[in-house]
């Protein structure tokens, strides 16, 4: 007796499948190699990244408790979220099956160690934990990486541009934001929070649009990055264009506002250098009214039409 054609056409599907897993080319079967991240070490060990590039630019990073730090910029503090998205992309990150494992690869996708656009040196308890070097761009958003343990070059969501080898580059750029002042003292105006509105020492609450635009942007100004070293002597000269004293619930912040000629800037006490501005950052601040924020009304003088003359 025959079986059924639906027996016969499910052992043919099974054989089907069995002949496929002999034969098909392992480039395209998935494997365990292909979940493995760029580097097999445990990122929490990392406390020190070292990043240079093909022009001797060098760039030294610090983890001091849960933060980072930049020691050749007096410790500011650094970019948290850059460098836990580069640990990301080399640590959790599945990398896929390698492109390439020759030396000439190494030369063509600039990963060799003589020849890379970016080589991260990856450092733990003053113990070299690895060395990665990120080569060229396959793709969008995607860069040639190679392990200095090994031979393989991979092709790895990330972009050079986001490993830059200049301190600068990594400063936090919100460092100097203020979101939540209570008392703000400028030359001109003096205002306060009082329960869910401002005043002036005299009671007389101020224009609100001019005090939001304030608000506003105290509280998103970004950095450019740090003055040049001629541009930081000028400016330890140099009067203020603007000077505000902000009191939060944290302290008290002092900031000032400096032009030169070639460029913008801005300075905190709590820091020992001065910080490159945009132009559209520092007017937004040093193009506030004082009058109307201090609540002045002027009054002006009714024309004489000399009806009232002797």
């Amino acid at each position: 007796m025959k079986a059924p054609v639906s027996t016969l056409l499910i052992l043919l599907m099974v054989q089907c499948a069995i002949t496929a897993m002999l034969y098909w080319p392992e480039d395209m079967l998935p494997t365990m190699r292909d979940k493995k991240p760029l580097i097999a070490f445990n990122a929490n060990l990392l406390d020190e990244i070292n990043i240079s590039d093909r022009h001797d630019n060098e760039v030294i990073l610090v983890r001091r408790g849960e933060h980072w730090i930049l020691p050749e910029l007096e410790d500011l503090p650094a970019d948290d979220r850059m460098i836990t998205d580069l640990i990301d992309a080399l640590a959790y990150q599945p990398h896929g099956r390698p492109v390439a494992d020759t030396v000439p690869a190494r030369q063509r996708f600039h990963v060799a160690a003589y020849h890379y656009q970016r080589r991260l040196t990856l450092i733990g308890e003053g113990e070299l934990l690895g060395t990665i070097y990120l080569g060229t761009s396959p793709g969008f958003r995607r860069v040639h990486a190679r392990n200095d343990a090994g031979e393989a070059i991979y092709s790895v969501k990330f972009n050079n541009f986001d490993a830059p080898a200049a301190a600068s580059s990594w400063l936090q750029r919100s460092l100097l934001q203020i979101s939540e002042p209570d008392h703000i003292k400028g030359p001109g105006f003096e205002v306060s929070r009082e329960g869910n509105g401002w005043r002036t020492p005299s009671g007389v609450a101020p224009d609100r649009r001019e005090l939001d635009a304030l608000l506003l942007a105290l509280a998103s100004q970004q950095i450019d990055g740090v003055a040049e070293e001629d541009d930081q002597r000028t400016l330890a000269e140099t009067e203020p264009t603007l000077a505000l004293d902000i009191m939060t619930a944290s302290g008290t912040e002092r900031l000032e506002y400096f032009s030169l000629d070639d460029g913008r800037f801005v300075y905190s006490r709590k820091f020992p250098l001065f910080f490159s501005l945009s132009d559209y950052d520092y007017d937004r601040i040093t193009g506030i009214d004082a009058s109307v924020l201090a609540a002045v009304i002027t009054v002006r003088a009714a024309p004489d039409t000399g009806e009232n003359r002797p």
